[in-house]
């Protein structure tokens, strides 16, 4: 009975230290659905905010139009521009805070950062371990997909092939990221998905940077309306799942934890 009842022990401590010892890092994009650009308050967007180490920046803006430089705090306060070859410019720049403290990021295009506000300052807190807490089935974070990641939302792309493999769950986010003018987004019912029949235009999502929540469970149908795209292949179905399926994880890192021998 001794060593049944130091197995158990063992194996309760073993599960505390693993729920203990995991974080869920988060993606924040910068400025939501503004992305990163001119006259937006990011101080603001920032306030109340709880950023980790670990966590992720994503600063989205057309390329070419805005860019990020990561500098110091009299920089910051100052506006002044970094060496060009300093700047991220992809136009989706992804920054990871690998390290705890006060960062500070400016935009380095003209007087943006003197004129239009486009200028952000965190403080990123440590990764703490938090107090061993009673055993509950554990919930998935929200997660934002981009949909086609680097490829965004386009034409002569696979998005069936992208979606396989991903869960979706209630509460994740779609970001459809396209050229405004250039595609739109559309969510339809199967029919119309299959037939590519396109709804009235004033149920379109028009903004190059469209943002999705995920609100209910079940299959999900998305469509451009531009000319023939639809039937050119810019269409997306995903299925999304309810939070109640999501099932205990047996793993925790690289190690499975078996349950006490009786």
């Amino acid at each position: 009975m001794a060593t049944n009842r130091s197995s158990i022990i063992l194996f309760v401590a073993l599960m505390v230290a693993a729920i203990a010892s995991s974080v869920t890092a988060k993606d924040f994009i910068v400025g939501d659905d503004k992305g990163w650009t001119l006259n937006f308050d990011y101080q603001a967007w920032a306030y109340g905010k709880k950023f980790v180490v670990g966590d992720k920046l994503i600063f989205n803006y057309a390329a070419g139009k805005h860019n990020v430089f990561r500098v110091n705090g009299t920089v910051f306060q100052q506006c002044m521009i970094p060496p060009v070859n300093e700047a991220l410019t992809t136009g989706y720049d992804v920054i990871t805070l690998q390290t705890p403290g006060r960062k500070w990021y400016i935009c380095g295009v003209g007087k943006h950062c003197e004129q239009g506000g486009m200028k952000l300052f965190i403080t990123v807190l440590p990764q703490s371990t938090p107090p061993p807490a009673p055993w509950v089935s554990p919930v998935p974070s929200s997660k934002v997909f981009v949909v086609g990641d680097d490829k965004g939302w386009t034409l002569n792309f696979d998005y069936q092939a992208w979606a396989k493999g991903k869960q979706f769950f209630v509460g994740d986010k779609l970001v459809f990221r396209y050229t405004v003018g250039k595609h739109n987004v559309f969510r339809v019912n199967g029919t119309s998905f299959q037939q590519c029949t396109i709804p009235a235009a004033t149920k379109a999502l028009t903004s190059g940077y469209d943002v999705i929540t995920l609100d209910t469970p079940g299959r999900k149908w998305y469509v451009c309306g531009v000319g023939k795209h639809c039937l050119k292949g810019l269409k997306l179905f995903i299925n999304v799942l309810p939070l109640s399926t999501y099932p205990p994880p047996p793993y925790y890192g690289a190690r499975k934890l078996a349950p006490p021998k009786f």
